[in-house]
């Protein structure tokens, strides 16, 4: 009930495909399943629990206590309605950007990837095996995923999942959709390749990505144009052929152009050893005059917050190993978690415009135990509507 203004009862009732199950419709599971992902992941029987006290809140009456028609009913819940919330909120949190959240009109958008262990079973084995380094019946199967973040309303754009040894280039693929024109995409090394860049660039997206190793070894710093001491623009050529970790097929990579015109930005940095060293940056906004490189220094510092992010989802909504036996469940679990994200960020947008406070400044952790602590309130107010708003 207290995310109930953002995902009201006619827009999920419309969603949901079960309304003839009595107690365990997609509605009524859904909502139990994300407060257990808000109360640090609690067990199934917690779920069962809450929505007893729901039901007997009501009058209505109470399911037992046993936990396998909530875990049906978890199986039943279609990622397709998971989907459509999730896309709810992030057009809610989409439209209350403003401008002074933007980077000179651009929404900056970051992306990086982790891993979460699941339960050792065949199937999530078959799916997500372990790492090769581990010896089989030693370790567990390991979901790797990766995640778009949207720096203008702090909330996740989208998740994908793929095998944990799978090289970057299969999943963000998958995140494609994430980047309108005029984005900004900031990314490590590992995503600084000519094939993302080019491709990202003939969408309209720019980038700002940490020059790929691989490149900085044979950095010549005098080839290109000087426009600055820290400043060079140089060309970049197509690889002659197309790489082994490629997701393009060969007409596609036949059709990405034969060079692009990269901007490269250097300058020194403290390590978490406070050791000073140097970073160069390739970046598509060639425009010198208009992007002053000191501003997208502290841009790609920005970076460092999708970290932090992956932290409150992992560490903070205890999402480091999910007790599934499916890597269907894993998957949805993964997305409920994404919605948990997504409300908690709702509730900190709305609140720091309304304070006129900096949204990068309020913390998950105090937002999520404010939302946890204050759900008591709400029982026995279900028919209270003006008491629900107050």
């Amino acid at each position: 009930m207290q995310f109930s203004h953002v995902l009201s009862a006619d827009f999920l009732d419309g969603l949901s495909v079960s309304q003839r199950i009595r107690q365990y419709c997609n509605v009524t599971v859904f909502w139990a399943w994300l407060a257990q992902i808000l109360e640090a992941n609690a067990s199934l029987s917690k779920g069962v629990s809450l929505i007893q006290a729901w039901c007997e809140d009501a009058g209505l009456p109470a399911p037992g206590k046993d936990t396998g028609a909530y875990s049906r009913g978890r199986g039943r819940l279609p990622m397709k309605f998971l989907k459509a919330v999730n896309q709810r909120i992030n057009a809610r949190l989409s439209a209350r950007i403003r401008p002074e959240d933007t980077y000179r009109g651009h929404v900056v958008k970051s992306i990086d990837g982790s891993s979460m262990a699941l339960d050792d079973t065949a199937e999530n084995q078959a799916e997500y095996p372990q790492p090769s380094s581990q010896k089989p019946g030693c370790g567990f199967p390991v979901m790797g995923i990766m995640g778009v973040l949207n720096h203008a309303h702090g909330g996740w754009e989208d998740f994908a999942e793929g095998e944990q040894s799978a090289h970057d280039a299969p999943i963000y693929r998958k995140l494609l959709h994430c980047f309108n024109p005029g984005d900004i995409l900031c990314g490590d090394r590992a995503f600084c390749t000519y094939e993302l860049m080019s491709s990202l660039q003939e969408r309209g997206v720019h980038t700002l990505m940490r020059l790929h190793q691989a490149r900085h070894r044979k950095l010549d710093w005098h080839r290109g144009r000087r426009i600055g001491r820290n400043q060079r623009l140089i060309t970049w050529k197509k690889p002659a052929r197309q790489p082994s970790g490629s997701t393009l097929d060969a007409e596609d990579w036949a059709a990405l152009p034969g060079e692009m015109e990269i901007r490269l930005i250097r300058f020194w940095f403290e390590d978490r050893d406070g050791s000073k060293r140097r970073m160069v940056l390739a970046t598509t906004l060639i425009d010198h005059e208009t992007y002053d490189w000191l501003e997208l220094a502290a841009l790609y510092a920005q970076r460092w917050d999708i970290e932090l992010r992956l932290r409150d989802v992992k560490t903070t909504l205890h999402m480091e190993h999910l007790r599934v036996k499916t890597p269907e469940i894993a998957r949805k679990t993964l997305r409920i978690a994404l919605i948990a994200f997504f409300l908690v960020k709702s509730g900190c947008k709305e609140a720091a415009q309304v304070a006129g406070n900096d949204l990068r400044l309020m913390s998950f952790k105090g937002a999520l135990d404010t939302i946890v602590a204050n759900t008591a309130r709400y029982l026995m107010r279900q028919k209270h509507v003006s008491k629900i708003r107050e």
